[in-house]
């Protein structure tokens, strides 16, 4: 049978061109008042804002990468290669990060199956892993998600993306 499981989504948004490490990033979105962002147990996805995404083949979506735990060190990681490269070169860029602390009934938390899950799911929609995964993690178990929970993978409706990014052979997204 399948666990059910709760995904309650809270976000942190900045400017990319404003956070260069991480001390900058916890002055930004004022991390005292996220304190789940920093949880071992938390899962998040790192977006980039409209009105650009990224040109996954036939698809667009915002995403750029999923992850679980050690967000202080992954997010100063982010903030140190990719981030900085794609605000250069795209002024006033902004960033957001949801992020969760994934929740099911009696089995408490779970991100590890959670994380594995959004990368599958993200790559049986997009045709690939979003562009900063490296990885396609498995994880035993079976889970199921509503799909307003799952909304941080996809761009959503209306008009709000003009632009979508697609790296070349020459840049070091690619691959």
């Amino acid at each position: 049978m399948a666990a059910a499981v709760r995904l309650n989504w809270n976000h942190v948004d900045f400017v990319a061109s404003e956070v260069s490490g991480w001390v900058q990033f916890r002055k930004a979105v004022n991390i005292d008042e996220h304190p789940g962002l920093l949880s071992q147990r938390a899962v998040y996805v790192i977006r980039i804002r409209e009105p650009f995404a990224f040109d996954y083949d036939d698809a667009f979506s915002p995403v750029a990468y999923i992850g679980k735990g050690q967000a202080q060190q992954r997010i100063t990681s982010h903030l140190k290669s990719w981030i900085p490269q794609l605000s250069k070169r795209i002024p006033g860029l902004k960033i957001r990060i949801y992020y969760c602390e994934p929740k099911v009934r009696r089995l408490g938390t779970i991100c590890e199956g959670v994380e594995a899950d959004l990368i599958e799911r993200f790559v049986t929609r997009y045709g690939r892993r979003p562009l900063r995964n490296r990885n396609t993690p498995t994880h035993p178990g079976s889970r199921t998600y509503t799909q307003s929970e799952l909304h941080v993978l996809h761009p959503g409706k209306g008009r709000r993306y003009h632009w979508a990014l697609r790296p070349l052979p020459s840049c070091h997204f690619y691959g």
